[in-house]
């Protein structure tokens, strides 16, 4: 067991039940219908540790780790554990220690000082970390740390991966996470007049100052929800699969599957010159990164997917709730790691799909004709999630979660039907790096990474960017209920758009 329990069979050590959200994204891990989340971020290290990295490996190694071990102190998520795992509402637990035997590794990254080896690997890691269940159960870590050392054209650096449990944090806490542990890293060490590393012998104890738990997501506001959206939701939403009708933007194409559950992961980078001409070309046609990349989405899949298979595609965006919570006296929602996350739809109806499907492209998949449509249904993407935005928590699908008493019940029921969402788009925008001083670390480059979800989106896309980087666009889905092939099609011509897009 990687963490220890304050008196866990007595029970004095539970904090709060689960919220309605955590319930949800716990029960579908507990499922293994959901695997775990990613934010890899590269670390260039100070001029000062550069000079000699191997003679200094055991000086980056303590600075890191005591950096990690701060991160722990600051963020209450990081140090919780589940208890009544099995129950309908578990609940969270502190705990009195944290052991980095379990919780951080570190690794050499490729071989040979090759920096194409180091990202070959790191995708293979991302990918098998995606599927490991180890961070998602009770009495098993709820985050990990894996550093991997590195050596490119400009030196050494590090790649530091953070995988985590849904339960604990959404995708934005992951980004979180690598903000406060770079802010960390460049705070000066303590003096000898303050208290020394939190660590001893790589366990973290954990003070009784440190801060409480922030609530769950309905406790910081309210959600008020109408009549009317109440019942044409919840009935869409939880009718039983014999009153479900069919519609014709239902993904038949990616049929439903519980096992097996394995993610499949596929990333690229756009150069930062390229990502300037694609935002600029944005701006220009009234959209966003994300109201382009839903409607890239949308022509890719209906150039791929069989018109007998699809003829219309729902698609979905995840939304940050925290601009829609205030901060208080100890708890600041934008700096704070915990599910504070919602979504909004977007529909992209038969007679849409057949007006792109009956483009003449002569073997050009970035046509004018094609991309005239593209522009339009990103710029309307865009002025849906605005709508959404300006409503506020009004008729959010998480007033409506408590609803459901049993979300386990709730997911096999919902696995029993046809899916809904064709893709997702969960995009974390911009990282702040740092890095413009050579003697502090920054952040180069990053990867966002989100495992398939059994009863979700069948395809996903997961945007990041460093400031004044490249940006990374991750494609995921489920083995087995995407076929491969058309997976890999849609990631090439997702990559060929853009690359069109970001030419001079």
């Amino acid at each position: 067991m990687a963490v220890s329990k304050k008196d866990e069979g007595r029970g004095s050590g539970i904090i709060r039940p689960f919220g309605n959200l955590e319930c949800y994204e716990y029960h579908m891990l507990q499922l293994r219908f959901l695997g775990n989340t990613i934010v890899s971020c590269r670390y260039t290290l100070p001029a000062a540790l550069l000079a000699d990295a191997d003679r200094h490996h055991g000086v980056v190694v303590a600075r890191v780790e005591d950096a990690i071990a701060r991160v722990v102190l600051e963020h209450a998520a990081l140090r919780i554990d589940v208890v009544n795992a099995d129950s309908k509402r578990p609940a969270w637990v502190g705990v009195e220690r944290v052991d980095f035997a379990h919780h951080v590794r570190w690794e050499e990254g490729g071989g040979g000082g090759a920096e194409d080896s180091s990202e070959a690997k790191l995708r293979e890691i991302i990918e098998r970390r995606l599927n490991e269940p180890e961070a998602n159960l009770a009495k098993r870590p709820g985050w990990r740390v894996l550093v991997l050392h590195g050596r490119g054209g400009s030196g050494p650096f590090l790649d530091i991966v953070f995988d985590y449990s849904h339960g604990l944090g959404d995708g934005t806490s992951g980004k979180i996470f690598h903000e406060t542990l770079l802010r960390l890293l460049n705070t000066p060490p303590p003096t000898s007049a303050e208290p020394q590393s939190p660590l001893t012998n790589r366990v973290l104890t954990i003070p009784p100052t440190a801060a409480p738990l922030p609530p769950a997501v309905e406790k910081l506001a309210k959600f008020p929800v109408s009549a009317k959206f109440a019942l044409s939701t919840a009935w869409k939403e939880l009718r039983p699969p014999s009153f479900s009708p069919g519609t014709a933007a239902q993904a038949h194409w990616a049929p439903i599957r519980t096992t097996p559950y394995r993610t499949r992961f596929r990333s690229f980078d756009v150069s930062r010159e390229d990502t300037a001409r694609i935002l600029a070309a944005c701006r220009a046609h009234g959209t966003t990164l994300t109201g382009l990349l839903h409607a890239l989405l949308l022509v890719c899949m209906a150039a791929r997917v069989p018109a007998g298979s699809a003829a219309a595609f729902t698609g979905s965006t995840a939304l940050d709730l925290r601009r829609h919570l205030a901060a208080s006296a100890g708890l600041d929602p934008r700096r704070t790691m915990a599910d504070y996350v919602s979504q909004t739809v977007h529909e992209f109806d038969a007679e849409l799909v057949r007006r792109i499907r009956g483009v003449s492209d002569d073997g050009d998949p970035t046509a004018p004709a094609r991309a005239e449509i593209m522009w339009s249904c990103a710029a309307r993407v865009r002025r849906e999630i605005q709508k959404r935005l300006d409503r506020g928590l009004k008729n959010d699908l998480v007033g409506l979660m408590r609803l459901v008493p049993d979300w386990r019940a709730q997911f096999r029921a919902e696995a029993g039907k046809p899916r809904v969402y064709s893709f997702v788009v969960s995009n974390l925008g911009v990282l702040d790096g740092g890095g413009g001083d050579a003697e502090s670390w920054g952040i180069a480059h990053s990867v966002f990474a989100i495992s398939a979800e059994v009863v979700g989106a069948a395809f996903q896309v997961s945007p990041i960017s460093v400031k004044g980087g490249a940006l990374c666009v991750s494609c995921s889905w489920q083995d087995c209920a995407v076929d491969a092939g058309l997976a890999g099609a849609v990631v090439a011509d997702l990559e060929l758009w853009l690359r069109f897009l970001g030419k001079p």
